[in-house]
């Protein structure tokens, strides 16, 4: 039996509309997400503690942390600039009179002393700032 299969002109076209969206917002995807897995952190060894707890809303707060060196001392660093105990103290004000409701979350190394640590909860008070987290590990418990 042979089948007659009626030939149209004008109908052999592809619509290429819908895959140039995909291909599209794949392109996107990969470039946030590529940029998601390039964002650095500065290296730090946080302290473990026993009751340590995963914050529910860490997007808005300003990230602070302190790195031991050698001699004692220490290397602040906020936005991963590094910046020294006066500038942290300055830079500290200025995005609290920016944002009246800033919160802090303070990335300590677990061998940097504690006065450091003290210094930059101060700079926090001396700017008007109460809500300051630490950053630790959650112990095995």
């Amino acid at each position: 039996m042979k089948f007659n299969i009626p030939h149209e002109p004008g109908d052999d076209e592809i619509n290429m509309t819908a895959m140039i969206d995909v291909v599209f917002l794949l392109l996107i995807f990969f470039m946030v997400a590529s940029h998601l897995t390039a964002l650095e952190r500065v290296p730090v060894a946080l302290p473990v503690a026993d009751k340590a707890k995963i914050p529910k809303d860490l997007h808005n707060r300003q990230m602070i942390t302190v790195l031991a060196e050698e001699n004692g001392r220490a290397t602040y660093y906020m936005n991963l600039q590094k910046v020294s105990l006066e500038g942290l103290g300055a830079e500290i004000k200025k995005r609290r009179a920016e944002d009246p409701n800033l919160q802090v979350c303070l990335r300590a190394d677990r061998q940097v002393h504690h006065k450091h640590v003290k210094a930059v909860m101060a700079a926090c008070a001396d700017a008007g700032i109460a809500d300051v987290i630490f950053g630790a590990f959650e112990s095995g418990k």
